[in-house]
């Protein structure tokens, strides 16, 4: 009866792990600038704090829909994986029109990351103009090759950055899992992220 009992409990403790633990699989670009010496006239400024918690909102809203399509929870914070603000102030810069983030842009070393656009001004041509600052903000700090990564799910990124001069250089399957935390929440953390750096 014992050895029944504890299997039982076994089993629930198991099928509880099941149900708070997801697996998530998608296929990463690392793509890289090969293009010419590029100038930026896009006036843009440092991110500061007054800005910070806008910039978190902009954040979570232009990066909903590849997680909810990807399956990476929770659907609707993808901020929480930032770096901390005060790196992201040295290094992350923001359009902004009548006190409102138009668009932003980080340069972290010689990795562009997060060009993310505001719904509001989406397809008009502020994401290239975004990569194009940023290409040329790294050209004057150095010769490193310019770096980006960018899921394959973003077929529209993807073209954009190839019209830019990017190529893809590698292709890898990046692995996760989604966790319920004792209160229910999601939260999701890299398994194998295969040396890309991704945010």
């Amino acid at each position: 009866m014992y050895d029944e009992y504890n299997m039982q409990e076994k089993l629930a403790t198991l099928w509880r792990w099941m149900m708070d633990t997801q697996s998530v699989n998608w296929n990463m670009y690392e793509m890289e600038y090969k293009g010419n010496e590029v100038k930026s006239n896009l006036s843009l400024i440092p991110l500061e704090d007054e800005y910070y918690e806008q910039y978190k909102t902009l954040i979570d809203t232009c990066y909903y829909n590849m997680r909810k399509d990807l399956n990476i929870h929770p659907y609707e914070k993808h901020s929480y994986s930032l770096e901390e603000p005060e790196v992201l102030m040295r290094n992350t810069f923001l359009f902004i029109d009548d006190d409102k983030i138009v668009g932003a842009v980080t340069c972290n070393k010689n990795l562009i990351e997060n060009v993310a656009v505001s719904p509001k001004y989406q397809k008009q041509g502020y994401g290239r103009e975004l990569a194009l600052f940023a290409i040329s903000h790294m050209q004057t700090r150095g010769n490193e090759p310019i770096k980006l990564t960018v899921t394959k799910w973003n077929e529209n990124a993807i073209t954009l950055y190839i019209s830019l001069g990017f190529e893809i250089t590698k292709e890898l399957i990046v692995k996760g899992v989604n966790k319920k935390d004792d209160n229910g929440n999601w939260a999701f953390e890299f398994i194998d992220a295969k040396d890309l750096n991704i945010r």
